[in-house]
């Protein structure tokens, strides 16, 4: 007699990571699976294998190829189930900034923070998907806007606006719209803030002075500017001894009064919205024949 049994096995996932995240039991056919930050799923040897993915509320998620590629190609072996839509490469955002006019498109959004991933049939070789936490990105926040996910990583949100606002009424701006104030932590974060929106005009920071203290911080973040990167053009700061207290980019960093009306950048990432105790875990399923 053959009977069929499920088994369930739940496993902690690790708090060492491998370059593209925790790895998911190989060639595990179908589960469920809470995505922390990131996972990896290899292309099982079965067919019509079925996951069920959820991450925490109020991100959607990001799928990739791990050794990179085009998307499109690869789709031909699973799809994703968005509620009671298959998520299709043609309704995807496209945003005018982040994304070059007919480039591959690499990186695939979901729209709510639970899918289903369907695997049809086995591809001929390796293939590994990455699932990562993101924000929601819109294509704008209202009019005078713009936004797009310009970062290597994909998964954050940048949006310009171009308004002309103080950095107070900047800050309540973002803060309304689920997003912060700027904060410049490196180079390539600076650079392709130029590259999307341009070196002529000023764009309001998070970052200010605290003369007591003789202090920069970033207002958003509450970390201190320094020892981290900077990038003042020169002179700067220079203002700081009289009302320049708040900080400004413009193909370097300015110091300026902070009642000045100017553009400015609100940013969102994964981290910012951290509401749920829940761990990353996942649990596979499979079949297995008793005599």
């Amino acid at each position: 007699m053959t009977t069929w049994c499920l088994t369930l096995s739940f496993l902690i996932l690790s708090l060492l990571s491998s370059t593209y995240g925790s790895a998911i039991e190989p060639r595990a056919c179908g589960g469920f699976l809470y995505v922390g930050d990131e996972a990896v799923i290899e292309a099982p040897f079965q067919e019509n294998c079925e996951w069920q993915i959820q991450t925490d509320e109020k991100h959607v998620l990001a799928f990739s190829l791990v050794h990179g590629g085009d998307f499109a190609a690869a789709q031909e072996f699973f799809s994703i189930h968005d509620g009671l839509d298959v998520i299709q490469l043609e309704n995807q955002i496209h945003h005018k900034v982040g994304h070059t006019s007919g480039e591959l498109i690499t990186t695939v959004y979901t729209s709510s923070s639970e899918v289903e991933l369907r695997f049809k049939k086995t591809p001929a070789s390796p293939l590994k998907l990455k699932i990562q936490k993101a924000v929601d990105c819109p294509f704008n926040l209202g009019s005078e806007s713009q936004c797009g996910r310009i970062t290597d990583d994909k998964t954050s949100c940048y949006c310009a606006t171009f308004t002309k606002r103080g950095q107070g009424n900047h800050t309540t701006y973002c803060s309304d719209n689920k997003m912060k104030l700027v904060s410049i932590e490196d180079y390539n974060e600076e650079n392709t803030i130029y590259l999307a929106w341009g070196t002529l005009v000023n764009f309001w920071t998070s970052g200010t002075y605290n003369k007591t203290t003789g202090i920069w911080t970033w207002s958003s973040t509450m970390a201190n500017v320094y020892p981290g990167y900077t990038d003042w053009a020169p002179f700067e700061p220079n203002n700081t001894l009289v009302d320049g207290n708040c900080l400004t980019i413009k193909n370097g960093w300015y110091d300026d009064p902070c009642a000045n009306l100017y553009d400015a950048i609100c940013e969102s990432h994964p981290e910012d919205f951290i509401d749920t105790t829940t761990e990353p875990y996942y649990s596979s399923t499979e079949e297995s024949t008793v005599a």
